[in-house]
């Protein structure tokens, strides 16, 4: 394989991303190419995967390395896209818009491959390889789309000089393959890598719990779309009366639009000895879900990108043998169903009740649920694993 310097944009997330940087850019720099992340700084501060601001003690320097991957800041702004300006700026064959300081530091780096994650970034890519072009070098870009995105006439006038399209589910990767027929297509999941039992140290003996508390499990932002706090206070009630020994550890953080709203799930959260609540690092979420017995994940299901999500959370889950509890979401569901390592509960937006009723029957049934566990592992060991997605992201790589 030929060594290249990639450069990855992003705006929208932070540079220690998950998916962007301990995932992909780790790969790509074991495989040998040199990867660079453009590293937006919020009002001088660089934000964690939380959204909050970093300390500068952790992270100093307009540049830095980190896990062998060079981390280049820019001053980024918190912008809404000006759709109009893009496209004026796209068709015009200019660069009058450039809305903060990603394109002349991304420019700077003349990378081969510029990698974007967003769409406002792959807007950016597209100029840099017009201005490299000029100056008689070739660049490929690719897009890594983790979502499902609006389909707006910037995007697609973009698509049409991207020279890859990455994205996280088959049914979204269906979707991007109708609007862009002309371009690759890759799947690549948010998966963990797959290691053994033994060195995850789960595998707890259900059967025999005596007075440990059966836990349900939760990773993420909590949002009324995203678990949804009001629907895990009622699963927790309903439980609780009918004398279930359960707990509810939430990893993750409430965010809401009214900031009283948020205060007052998070007080509760935080003071119901019945929940765990808190956000994690991601290197601690393994050791995290050693005494989780079951997730609970609800997504609000009208719109389009959620019904087809297969998010970070979901393999979390499943890596560490812990069985889902999810509402009929069509990516996630199939998954549970061909694989068997939880329970799809029917209908789009399933009661409280309805979840209760599947946690109870799980915490009834040891053996199904330490059966739908082992399950949950086999399917990331054989199918989802970052084992294999980095080999798919190294094909990638190596056909540009």
């Amino acid at each position: 394989m030929n060594q290249l310097r990639v450069c990855k944009l992003i705006r929208r997330h932070s540079f220690l991303d998950v998916r962007v940087c301990r995932k992909q850019a780790r790969s790509l720099a074991a495989m040998g190419h040199d990867v660079t992340i453009m590293a937006p700084r919020m009002n001088g501060a660089l934000l964690d995967v939380n959204r909050q601001p970093l300390p500068r003690s952790n992270y100093g320097g307009e540049h830095f390395d980190l896990d062998g991957i060079h981390i280049r800041t820019y001053r980024a702004r918190h912008i809404v896209p000006n759709l109009r300006a893009m496209l004026e700026t796209l068709r015009g064959h200019h660069y009058g818009h450039v809305p903060d300081g990603l394109f002349a530091a991304a420019l700077d780096v003349s990378a081969d491959v510029y990698h974007a994650h967003e769409p406002e970034t792959l807007y950016e890519a597209v100029l840099i390889k017009r201005k490299l072009a000029e100056e008689g070098r070739s660049v490929k870009v690719v897009f890594d789309a983790h979502e499902l995105e609006a389909d707006t006439t910037v995007l697609r006038q973009l698509m049409l000089e991207a020279d890859h399209l990455i994205t996280v589910s088959r049914p979204i990767a269906t979707i991007y393959a109708k609007r862009h027929p002309h371009i690759p297509i890759s799947l690549i999941y948010n998966s963990p890598e797959w290691v053994s039992e033994e060195e995850l140290g789960i595998g707890r003996g259900a059967a025999d719990r005596g007075e440990i508390p059966f836990v349900i499990g939760y990773e993420g932002m909590i949002t009324k779309a995203k678990g949804n706090p009001a629907k895990i206070k009622a699963v927790m009630d309903r439980l609780s009366d009918e004398g279930l020994n359960i707990r509810f550890k939430v990893l993750g953080k409430v965010q809401m639009v009214k900031r009283g709203e948020q205060k007052e799930w998070e007080n509760f959260l935080r003071n119901d000895p019945r929940f765990d609540y808190g956000w994690v690092n991601f290197d601690s979420l393994t050791e995290q879900w050693k005494d989780v017995d079951a997730g609970y994940i609800y997504f609000d299901l009208s719109t389009s990108n959620r019904h087809y999500a297969l998010p970070n959370k979901f393999f979390s889950l499943l890596n560490s043998g812990v069985p889902v509890v999810v509402n009929a979401a069509a990516a996630m569901g199939a998954v549970v169903r061909e694989h068997q390592c939880g329970i799809v509960l029917p209908g789009r937006n399933p009661s409280s009740s309805e979840y209760a009723e599947a946690f109870k029957q799980l915490y009834g049934n040891p053996e199904q649920l330490a059966e739908m566990g082992r399950n949950a592992r086999e399917a990331i060991r054989t199918t989802f694993g970052w084992q294999e997605m980095e080999k798919r992201l190294g094909d990638i790589y190596a056909g540009l």
